[in-house]
């Protein structure tokens, strides 16, 4: 029957759908020659070196009577313009005709791969402005789309540059799952494009510095400089060589090998330096900044091998950059130039200045962080804004649908009214078909709810706790640590927002919610602690992998702040999952104290462990499987809980929901 139902539907839909296609053909079929001429002209222009002519060729296309009222041919034509405004550095029509462009495809739908580039474009924007949260927005809404559309038609080259360019600015928010997953993503796609050397360097580069700052293990930095030096070698040029000798430097200073380091910061500056020589203000050295931070970097060497005069000198050199290129420089750059001068009027024992100076600096950290700080929140709120906007477009593109599919089946009353009685008969065939599915879609739907309810009393304690550990970092007057923390918090906060509606995430978001979670509170505990998260090597489609987000946070958080003394700082918590079919066992264990008869909190286990057992005491009434909790404590060895989470594939899930519906 329900297949009766079915076909009957899909008749009707076919003819509505022919008869609609029919009205427009013609219409969209001129507006699609357009847009190929358009496309094929964009290829040809991007192989012309002059930019007047390109700029003359696209302002001409403006005037064109064929692209007049075509939204989406406006906005290629728009792009195409900002693009050639960006090659001769002119920022403000850059801004100009880009925002136009997208003010006429924001709405559109479809024409993914256009929205690509323009997401791509807009983040090229407020990367020359340094807003490096929009940055990091629109690069990973490109990224994003990329990830989730394979077949978008973008050339390989393309594709790439917009995950390196998500990449990067993950690596400067230290959002570095994110930024890994798009890097290897790029790595992956250059592996059968032998020609693109020059993108595969810029990955291996960003590779190694993310791993630099996530504070890895040298070696894991030191294997993608390996595969640089090979690039080098066989493709020399340079700006390979300016990024070899400066990742080489962080690999250095990871080794604290001192002579190295020096070597390198020498050799870097000496190859800036001749950038500027050869290039004047327009050199990549001067127009980065990277020449100021050679000298502010050789001068913190001398001073480390007390040099004081040679340190001096190099101060001196700090100083002049600063009045020939006053607007080259960024306040963190300043910073460590004036954290330099305090150590060498210290060294050179001039203590009056050096107390002046270190007040000064005192003042223009805090300035700076202040700045910072008020930047990223109004940053925030835009990016918040934006998203907002996004979802709002979103429904109102669906609004528009339906109100085309209205119209559209009022001009074709005749072909309804043609099937009015097959399709009666077929719901009265069906009337017990879909009472059933609807009983069952109310028993699912009375479990997800009974799901929900039970996560959010959890939520709450978990920001409660987060926002205390805020809190004593500001009391402190800790602000570096208090905006690293707040930058993971934020982090963290999105990613439980994003998943908040969801009842079933897949493991592997999990376990990345999870990870991000015990970073913070290892930055929390001044790293009291280290943590282990292991799977089977066996189990690696973990995307497939579904369960109730939320479970395994609790006895995390039990096994912190009830486990570890934080005072000792050699406190281990380990984390290991096994998938057994439809079951997951998850074991988190710690090496504390133990736990005593008569020492649990009551007040503690409302919060958590009560919860949490009547989760899975929901689930598994819902999937007829067994779920539980088995706690296991020795006195003095540790605390290990057992928690067995019964599991669903994404493929379920989906075919459960087509059944519901």
């Amino acid at each position: 029957m329900a297949r009766f139902y079915c076909y009957t539907i899909l008749i009707l839909s076919l003819l509505i759908s022919s008869c609609k296609e029919n009205d427009s053909a013609p219409q969209k079929n001129k507006q699609q020659q357009t847009r190929d001429l358009l496309k094929k002209a964009t290829e040809e222009q991007k192989k012309n070196p002059n930019l007047n002519s390109r700029l003359q060729f696209w302002k001409g296309k403006m005037l064109d009577v064929r692209y007049k009222g075509d939204s989406v041919a406006l906005s290629i034509i728009y792009y195409n313009i900002a693009g050639v405004f960006y090659g001769m550095n002119k920022v403000d029509s850059v801004k100009q005709y880009m925002r136009a462009a997208w003010g006429l495809m924001e709405y559109q739908t479809g024409f993914d791969a256009e929205k690509v580039l323009l997401y791509s474009g807009l983040g090229n924007i407020a990367g020359l402005e340094h807003k490096l949260n929009q940055e990091n927005y629109y690069y990973n809404r490109a990224g994003q789309m990329l990830l989730n559309d394979s077949i978008i038609d973008l050339t390989t080259k393309q594709k790439v540059n917009i995950y390196l360019a998500a990449a990067q600015s993950g690596i400067k928010l230290r959002q570095f799952p994110n930024a890994f997953k798009f890097n290897r993503k790029a790595l992956l796609l250059l592996a059968a494009s032998p020609d693109e050397n020059d993108l595969k360097f810029r990955a291996y580069s960003q590779m190694a510095l993310g791993f630099f700052h996530q504070n890895e293990n040298p070696d894991s930095i030191y294997s993608y400089i390996q595969k640089m030096q090979a690039l080098y070698v066989k493709y020399p040029d340079f700006q390979k060589a300016t990024f070899l000798a400066d990742r080489k430097t962080l690999y250095f200073i990871k080794k604290n090998q001192t002579d190295s380091i020096f070597f390198y910061q020498k050799k870097k500056m000496l190859m800036d330096l001749q950038d500027a020589r050869e290039n004047g203000i327009n050199a990549r050295s001067i127009s980065t900044g990277n020449l100021f931070i050679d000298y502010a970097d050789i001068s913190s060497s001398f001073l480390s091998k007390k040099l004081i005069d040679s340190a001096l000198f190099y101060l001196k050199k700090c100083e002049s950059y600063t009045k020939e290129y006053p607007v080259m420089v960024d306040e963190q750059s300043v910073l460590l130039y004036k954290k330099n001068l305090v150590s060498y009027l210290f060294a050179s024992k001039q203590y009056a200045k050096a107390e002046a100076q270190q007040e000064a600096l005192l003042q223009a950290s805090s300035s700076t962080y202040q700045a910072e700080n008020v930047r990223a929140i109004a940053e925030m709120s835009t990016v918040i804004e934006l998203q907002a906007k996004d979802k709002s477009i979103s429904n109102l593109n669906t609004t528009v649908g339906l109100a085309q599919q209205r119209l559209q089946s009022n001009r074709l009353w005749l072909i309804i009214a043609a099937l009015t009685t097959l399709l009666a008969l077929s719901l009265v065939l069906l009337s017990y078909y879909v009472q059933r599915q609807r009983k069952l879609r109310n028993k699912n739907e009375k479990a997800q709810l009974e799901q929900r309810l039970l996560r959010t009393q959890m939520e709450p304690h978990f920001i409660f706790n987060t926002l205390s550990a805020l809190q004593s970092f500001i009391r402190f007057d800790e602000k570096e640590k208090a905006l690293k923390y707040l930058n993971k918090f934020s982090f963290l906060l999105r990613s439980s927002l994003e998943l908040s509606r969801e009842s079933y995430v897949a493991l592997d978001q999990e376990i990345e919610t999870l990870e991000n979670y015990l970073a913070l509170q290892q930055m929390r505990y001044d790293n009291a602690f280290e943590y282990v998260l292991s799977l089977e090597d066996q189990q690696e489609d973990l995307e497939s992998v579904c369960l109730p987000p939320m479970l395994m946070q609790p006895f995390v958080e039990n096994a912190l702040i009830h486990g570890i003394d934080f005072n000792l700082k050699k406190g281990k918590i380990n984390i290991g999952f096994v998938l057994n079919k439809d079951l997951l066992v998850v074991t988190i264990s710690d090496n504390g104290k133990g736990i005593e008869a008569n020492s649990v909190s009551t007040e503690h286990k409302s919060l958590a462990t009560a919860i949490s057992m009547e989760r899975l005491a929901i689930m598994a009434r819902e999937t007829g499987l067994p779920a539980g909790i088995v706690i296991h404590s020795k006195i003095n060895e540790g605390t290990q809980v057992t928690l067995t989470i019964p599991v669903k594939s994404v493929y379920t899930l989906k075919s459960k929901t087509v059944l519901l519906t």
